[in-house]
């Protein structure tokens, strides 16, 4: 896998946190057991996907040497 799985998979789960207690301080969806296990888990989910597609480390033609 390219890219850097634990810290996407570490920020991922961070991320989804955070959107947990915003989307609650922000009376837009309430604390439940789903929005706080559920988020941080797609954020997880996410995060590795990313890392997997992430183009770090290519040596392409447009790079500058």
């Amino acid at each position: 896998m390219r890219g850097k799985p634990v810290l996407a998979a570490i920020s991922g789960i961070f991320f989804g946190l955070f959107l947990a207690l915003v989307l609650q301080q922000w009376a837009i969806y309430p604390l439940t057991p789903l929005s706080v296990i559920g988020l941080p888990i797609l954020g997880l989910i996410l995060g590795l996907l990313l890392a997997a597609w992430a183009p770090f480390g290519r040596r392409g033609i447009d790079r500058i040497p």
